[in-house]
């Protein structure tokens, strides 16, 4: 399985950026939903889209067993996923150990994680979360263009 993890702490914009990149394939790259489009703005969410020989399975966040065990449950079901999209807690985070093994990753999967930190607080914490997830929104765009994902 190919993985594409938006890992880091509690807000840092992991289910926002996951959320944008969604939005972004169907929308912009013109990927079918299988069931359920991604939702018209951001919230809680889980798809599958498709085109040509990618089938992508996009959950906004998995920082609680029941979350992780509804994308693999959906996973299961639909065999032919090729790549999954998701939000990943912090590395030394119990939630991080129990995705990985509730997902029963290993080392024949691909994973490719963009680690996402805290912005600055105060007056221009506004300002400087939205110029930080444009960012994190562009380097997303730039590796899902290429392999594995090729999207």
């Amino acid at each position: 399985m190919n993985y594409l993890l938006f890992g880091g702490a509690m807000n840092t914009g992991k289910s926002e950026s996951v959320y944008k990149i969604a939005y972004y394939l169907e929308n912009t790259k013109k990927y079918t939903p299988r069931f359920i489009s991604v939702p018209s703005s951001f919230g809680d969410f889980q798809c599958i889209l498709e085109k040509d020989e990618k089938v992508i399975l996009i959950q906004s966040g998995t920082d609680q067993v029941n979350q992780i065990k509804e994308l693999k449950r959906v996973k299961e079901l639909n065999k032919d996923i090729t790549h999954i999209i998701t939000a990943i807690r912090n590395e030394g985070d119990n939630m991080r150990i129990r995705f990985e093994q509730i997902l029963e990753i290993n080392s024949r999967d691909y994973i490719f994680e963009i680690p996402l930190g805290k912005v600055i607080e105060g007056k221009n914490r506004g300002t400087n979360i939205v110029w930080y997830l444009e960012r994190i929104f562009n380097v997303a765009k730039e590796i899902i263009k290429n392999l594995p994902f090729n999207f």
